[in-house]
């Protein structure tokens, strides 16, 4: 996923086209994957989280392997939409495996926290290594940029496929060792349940996406043009503009880790909200700075803040949805993610193409913090949720204990009697 962010912007100025053009190719591939959202949890439910990752990746590394194939901008498009139906497809069922097979509280939100910081390990690869294959100065002697990208996207093809294979083989694995998760679904126990009914869920699923919704429209408006405003404002070298990224995602990683640890210490929602409102601040000092290297500084720092909460906000919400419906009720967040996202990236390619502010510096400086403030806003939505569902807990468990207690009297005198 980080390769492509180098790879494709770059890639999109080579075949002639601008900043706007991306933005739309992007806002098209995130459109696809948010229809794929509720089919692949679906199959996740019904048929195994392993068939959805097999069939999402390999969706996926068809669409980055027939990439090379097309040169004209709108044969990118609709070739670049594939991916994102097949990571529709997939998505969610990752996330619903790793929950099925954990326990609610301090070990699923630690086990979140490795998982993705070894996830964002193996991303910190990404970019430095496209950045290193496309500078002829740094890496001479491959033949011809277009002929780099070929090697870039068939790389990409390789590793999408290699993880809906992976993800297939790792479930097949799981269900040896772990008796949760029976071959054709999921086994439920109260306890995992949480006897939560499917109102609590889909009122769950909607306050947690609403939450979603604020980020996607904030971060479609800002994540995909950050790379194109550093290289427009600064004009670095590809290499360096990989190593950047690369470095960003060794601190994601670290951080993630961190919070995988603390956050049930501290408290999810209080996690969340303290990094998300430092997003904002560190988001302006990005767009004011005239230093390259305290710019990189800050683009470090806003992206580890940013998304270093993932831990703590997918184990939150694994924890407050039953586990029958755990991929659907995952699906209906990330759409309420997506579409906005995709919106935000589409209503800034609209922009940058009509040219109200001038082009995409300028448009950074004055949009790009003020997007941002809609992180620390998400947190209300999702305490809201996690507040009402502990009420329903509390008024639960008050009735279960005046029925049994209604029920003691009765035992009590049925004993009496035959004696």
């Amino acid at each position: 996923m980080t390769l492509r962010l180098i790879v494709l912007p770059l890639f999109v100025l080579e075949i002639n086209s601008d900043e706007a053009f991306y933005g739309f190719m992007m806002a098209t591939a995130g459109y696809a994957q948010a229809l794929f959202l509720f089919p692949g949890g679906t199959v996740s439910d019904k048929w195994g989280r392993g068939v959805a990752t097999l069939m999402g990746g390999t969706v996926s590394g068809l669409a980055y392997f027939l990439l090379p194939l097309v040169g004209d901008p709108f044969s990118v498009l609709v070739t670049f939409s594939l991916s994102g139906v097949g990571d529709g497809l997939m998505m969610n069922a990752v996330e619903a495996m790793l929950a099925d097979h954990t326990t609610r509280g301090d070990e699923r939100t630690r086990s979140y926290g490795i998982t993705i910081a070894v996830g964002t390990l193996g991303a910190a690869m990404g970019p430095m290594l496209g950045g290193l294959i496309l500078d002829e100065t740094s890496l001479p002697g491959i033949g011809p940029i277009l002929f780099r990208y070929t090697i870039l996207f068939y790389l990409l093809g390789t590793m999408r496929l290699m993880s809906g294979i992976g993800g297939f083989l790792t479930e097949r694995w799981l269900q040896r060792v772990d008796p949760i998760v029976d071959t054709q679904r999921i086994k439920i126990t109260p306890e995992i349940d949480n006897n939560r009914t499917a109102k609590d869920d889909a009122r769950t699923s909607s306050l947690f996406g609403l939450g979603e919704l604020m980020m996607g429209l904030s971060s479609g408006m800002v994540v995909p043009y950050l790379i194109p405003w550093i290289n427009a404002s600064f004009r670095p070298q590809e290499s360096e503009l990989g190593t950047l990224s690369a470095v960003a995602n060794l601190t994601l990683a670290s951080g993630t880790l961190l919070v995988g640890m603390i956050s049930e210490r501290i408290g999810k929602v209080r996690t969340m909200m303290i990094l998300y409102l430092l997003a904002p601040l560190l988001m302006l000092g990005l767009v004011t700075t005239p230093f390259f290297l305290l710019m990189a500084v800050f683009y470090v720092m806003r992206e580890a803040v940013a998304n270093m909460t993932r831990p703590a906000t997918n184990s939150l919400f694994m924890e407050e949805v039953s586990q029958t419906r755990r991929a659907r009720s995952w699906a209906v967040t990330r759409i309420m993610w997506n579409f906005p996202r995709q919106t935000g990236t589409l209503l800034t390619s609209m922009i940058l193409s009509v040219g109200i502010f001038g082009g995409i510096v300028d448009f950074g400086k004055i949009v790009f913090p003020i997007a941002m403030l809609m992180y620390p806003l998400s947190v209300i939505p999702m305490s809201i949720a996690v507040h009402l569902n502990r009420r329903r807990d509390r008024l639960s468990h008050e009735l279960d204990n005046i029925s049994s207690s209604s029920e003691e009297p009765s035992c009590t005198s049925e004993k009496s009697q035959m004696q």
